[in-house]
């Protein structure tokens, strides 16, 4: 008779802890900006790109719950994280260094990495003057124009925003380098100059809320833990370099 007691005993507390467990698992919605090649959906409807991989891993020593990736155009991504369709959006480079008070979103305060952006203009006219940068027409991708301290418009993909700048359809284009340097020489794209803009660090916006406070404890735990086993250094490395200085209109093709 003790033995039964005791085995039901143990039995409602595993059914009991199994109970709470549930109770505080909670699945969480990534919302990731596509940006090719970082964060691409193929033919057959699968995510992947260096910014799903970082997902992923978080995911991967996240043991509260799942989370459910789920690609959109910039703007879109953005706007899904707004709406409270989504928990958190990557990539998030706040618009100050520390963000500022009024910004909109609740930040992750640790970092994902540096990221390296360029001012792409023609080869075939005079180069920018950097420190006059308001007198020329400009563009960078949609949603980003609250980072820069100048006016700027904004573009749907940074193959519209290099095929702008060559066709002089605008002065200059302001984008990722990795991203864009690889769509200029996939395509041998020459009548262009770079020249360096900024670096920023990369990181994830959340809601600001209590809510969004957790999930900012949450990403931040599960990103400490990555850098620790050197896990989120392996993705990052394929997914942004330092600078390169080259030049396409020197480049031979």
């Amino acid at each position: 008779m003790l033995k039964k007691l005791i085995v039901t005993g143990v039995l409602l507390a595993l059914v009991s802890a199994s109970g709470i467990f549930q109770a505080e698992a909670r699945d969480l919605i990534a919302s990731v900006a596509i940006i090719p090649p970082h964060a691409v959906k193929g033919s057959d409807g699968q995510a992947s790109g260096g910014f799903v991989q970082i997902v992923k891993a978080i995911d991967g020593v996240y043991t509260e719950g799942n989370i459910d990736i789920q690609l959109y155009p910039v703007a879109r991504a953005i706007n899904m994280l707004k709406s409270g369709r989504a928990d958190f959006f990557i990539p998030f480079i706040p618009a100050s260094d520390p963000p500022a008070q009024e910004s909109p979103y609740g930040i992750v305060s640790e970092t994902i990495m540096q990221v390296y952006f360029v001012l792409y203009s023609r080869a075939n006219a005079p180069a920018l003057a950097m420190d006059q940068l308001e007198k020329y027409s400009l563009e960078t991708l949609r949603g980003a124009p609250e980072h820069f301290p100048i006016k700027i418009g904004e573009i749907d993909s940074i193959r519209q925003g290099l095929l702008k700048v060559v066709a002089g359809r605008l002065d200059g284009f302001i984008g990722e380098q990795d991203a864009a340097d690889a769509y200029i020489r996939m395509h041998k794209i020459k009548n262009l100059r770079r020249t360096m803009y900024t670096v920023w660090n990369a990181t994830i916006a959340v809601q600001k809320d209590e809510k969004g406070q957790e999930v900012a404890r949450i990403l931040s735990t599960a990103l400490q833990r990555l850098k620790r086993s050197g896990k989120l250094q392996k993705i990052t490395r394929t997914i942004h370099k330092p600078y390169d200085d080259w030049q396409p209109y020197q480049m031979d093709w």
